[in-house]
């Protein structure tokens, strides 16, 4: 199965949120972040909208509404050939019976990529989309979960459509996306994008003088917890034997994502938590909560609480896409904008 784990820390950008309310206990950053940032000047700043620069900025946020959406051409006629990307139901049985870390929906699989073990893509080639197939298999005899490794398992698999590359026109999809208008759409993306212009332009021009190691211990607790519980839910395998079959250690694990995970997040994170100190911004626990809540009911499961979502991302990460939100929004009412 798949061996690689990716993590994106991502910064939401829509409105802040107002009212009074109790102050939050901050997760993160309470010490003076002077000591470890120099932050560049963020009021006042300008922003060309008709610029080459900001035109990127504008066309990322498109693509990335695209991509979150799943906002692709989609081939549903036809039949399956090495190289595509197949969107695909599967479950996997043993001796008749579901195995943990065997079942998916709505899975996209790039036919080729071999992060499936031998013979499951290769099985794909050729059939029609929208058909179910059966895929009579064996993992290796190495593979990393004992209760697998050597056995004789039987995929099935339905093949929902093939995704292209090609991604459709906002004049589309904007209502799919709740709203109005095609115009209210594009001023939408317009904000987005300029939030994210002037965010990044404060971060490029800040100087990290030195990483705060509480807050490095804390995100790195959160994404060991995340690692694991992935594992486990995708593959039935712990964390122990995940780094085993991988040659790696904890030590070695931990390096690698500090240095490729958190210290790039912590980058903006000091940007956005130095200025929603500056401005006493506040950060209020329903602010908070709030967020927590928005994200159960976009997952749309009934067995998803907000316990479930706290404990998969740390509740870190929810206190940061408030902060991140209000700090948008402040240097967006103090930009420049043409």
């Amino acid at each position: 199965m798949k061996r690689l784990i990716c993590f994106l820390m991502v910064a939401a950008t829509v409105l802040g949120l107002a009212g009074c309310g109790k102050k939050a206990k901050r997760q993160l950053y309470n010490d003076k972040l002077s000591k470890y940032i120099t932050l560049a000047d963020y009021k006042g700043l300008k922003v060309d909208t008709k610029s080459d620069e900001f035109k990127k900025y504008y066309g990322n946020m498109i693509s990335s509404d695209v991509s979150s959406n799943n906002l692709y051409v989609k081939k549903t006629e036809g039949t399956v050939a090495n190289g595509d990307t197949a969107n695909i139901d599967y479950t996997g049985k043993k001796d008749g019976v579901a195995f943990d870390g065997g079942t998916a929906a709505g899975y996209d699989l790039k036919i080729g990529s071999n992060s499936f073990i031998d013979g499951f893509e290769t099985g794909l080639i050729g059939k029609k989309i929208g058909d179910t197939v059966d895929l009579n298999l064996k993992f290796p005899e190495n593979y990393s979960s004992t209760e697998l490794a050597g056995k004789a398992v039987v995929f099935t698999v339905k093949i929902n459509y093939v995704k292209t590359d090609e991604e459709r026109k906002p004049e589309d999809y904007y209502s799919e996306l709740g709203f109005k208008s095609l115009d209210e759409y594009t001023a939408d993306v317009t904000e987005r994008a300029v939030k994210s212009y002037l965010f990044d332009t404060v971060k490029k021009d800040s100087k990290i003088k030195e990483y705060p190691q509480t807050e490095i211990d804390t995100i790195y607790g959160s994404y060991k917890n995340m690692v694991e519980q992935n594992l486990k839910s995708s593959y039935g395998v712990d964390l122990a034997t995940y780094l085993t079959s991988n040659n790696m250690t904890e030590d070695s694990f931990k390096e690698d994502m500090v240095t490729n995970k958190i210290k790039p997040a912590m980058d903006e994170q000091m940007v956005a938590y130095s200025i929603l100190d500056n401005e006493k911004l506040g950060l209020k626990d329903e602010e908070v909560s709030k967020k927590i809540d928005e994200t159960v009911k976009s997952i749309n499961n009934s067995q998803v609480t907000a316990e479930t979502v706290k404990s998969y991302y740390g509740e870190y990460y929810f206190e940061y896409m408030t902060v991140s939100e209000k700090v948008a929004d402040f240097l967006y009412k103090n930009a420049k904008i043409s």
